[in-house]
């Protein structure tokens, strides 16, 4: 297994374990992860893939920032994941990690008796996006008072351990 995505596997442990404990991610985990991420994919060759990675994690991690969908730390790691992976790794740690993060919305919109407003609450939030802009709804955030959250590192951590080893197991 390559260095970069065993890092990866540890800073994605590393990043549910803290978000799990403190719900934040830490910058002495993110920054210094971006930066391995692209100096090993430099060289070792592959640093356009890393730094298009790491740019679509920032990218992403932005607009869901602005949207008030995660916090600043998940916006970090999801541009240090794409400096580790790079480019098609990334994708599939997103696609997988985003999964996760939306069954486990599900389950604790029903645990908390929840799941009958979801439908209105999505429909306010695409309506405030269209009378606003891309802006956080006021009440339907992350940040707003009986918000239904999870630790969002968790789900990445699990999109990085199956797109890193579901291959090495299918071998």
């Amino acid at each position: 297994m390559p260095a970069a995505e065993l890092a990866a596997l540890g800073v994605g442990a590393v990043a549910a374990v803290w978000d799990l404990r403190f719900r934040r991610i830490p910058r002495w985990l993110t920054v210094p992860t971006l930066l391995l991420g692209l100096a090993w994919h430099a060289w070792q060759g592959g640093l356009a893939s890393a730094f298009l990675a790491a740019a679509a994690g920032l990218s992403l991690g932005l607009l869901l920032l602005m949207l008030g969908a995660i916090g600043g730390g998940d916006a970090k790691l999801l541009a240090a994941l794409g400096a580790l992976l790079g480019l098609p790794l990334w994708c599939w740690t997103i696609a997988i990690g985003f999964m996760a993060a939306a069954l486990t919305a599900v389950l604790q919109l029903a645990r908390q008796g929840r799941i009958g407003f979801l439908p209105d609450d999505l429909a306010a939030i695409v309506h405030g996006w269209r009378q606003f802009g891309l802006k956080p709804h006021p009440e339907r955030n992350v940040n707003a008072p009986g918000a239904v959250t999870a630790p969002f590192a968790v789900s990445l951590a699990i999109g990085v351990f199956a797109a890193v080893l579901l291959p090495m197991l299918a071998r």
